[in-house]
């Protein structure tokens, strides 16, 4: 699954980088809006049944009774399970907002302004469902809910040595990734602008802010520990 995830996302940032190159980073996007957005929505559309799926597959798999070995093969299945429903779940509200945006900014006709409205509610509703599902995969665990302000630090604390090995490994890869894509986004967007003539210089500056404020809140995260 990571590996087709993976090939997928370093494909389409070929694709799109390989365009932007061919027209001189002066490429118009606008006239290809009606098929991005149709596009979008498809992948919007699998996610989310891909998500209901994978809910479907942990609450099946919590309600099944197990003991020994076997009981250590369904929790892994389960964290599996989840991790999946989780990509499927927090992609398919990036999409939908991009969607949105997309309809809003070329003025699109109303019908793929409402869609993504609607894909970008369900998508957030899906998300929502991720607190419930760690309940029923987890039982026995005093989850904290999404909306308490110490939600990261009260999950830390009901997790064990591995997993939250695990989470800071998934963190850590994380941050240097943003901080490099963040990087490159600055770089192309700027090359865009001097190209085409169409100033993004507001897109970099918030860019910049977002790097700068990701570097604080790590470097000040790990200075106070």
């Amino acid at each position: 699954m990571k590996q087709i995830i993976y090939i997928l996302l370093c494909a389409a940032a070929g694709f799109f980088t390989s365009i932007l190159v061919l027209n001189n980073f002066s490429i118009d996007f606008t006239q290809y809006a009606q098929p991005i957005q149709i596009g979008l929505l498809v992948i919007i559309g699998v996610l989310l049944l891909l998500s209901l799926i994978k809910f479907k597959q942990i609450k099946n798999l919590s309600k099944k009774e197990v003991s020994g070995d076997e009981e250590d093969e369904v929790d892994i299945l389960k964290y599996k399970r989840f991790t999946d429903f989780t990509l499927f779940a927090n992609s398919s509200f990036v999409l939908s907002l991009l969607t949105v945006c997309i309809s809003v900014i070329t003025a699109s006709e109303m019908v793929y302004i409402i869609l993504g409205i609607i894909a970008v509610i369900v998508s957030y509703i899906i998300s929502i469902l991720t607190s419930y599902l760690l309940k029923w995969a987890y039982p026995d665990r005093e989850m904290p809910k999404v909306s308490d302000k110490n939600y990261a630090d009260k999950l830390l604390a009901i997790s064990d040595e591995g997993e939250r090995h695990v989470m800071l490994i998934g963190l850590y890869k994380s941050y240097y990734f943003v901080t490099f894509a963040l990087v490159i986004a600055i770089i192309l967007t700027t090359l865009y602008s001097v190209s085409s003539g169409n100033s993004q210089l507001f897109s970099i500056i918030i860019m910049s802010i977002v790097l700068l404020l990701t570097h604080g809140i790590y470097g000040l995260a790990i200075r106070n520990k």
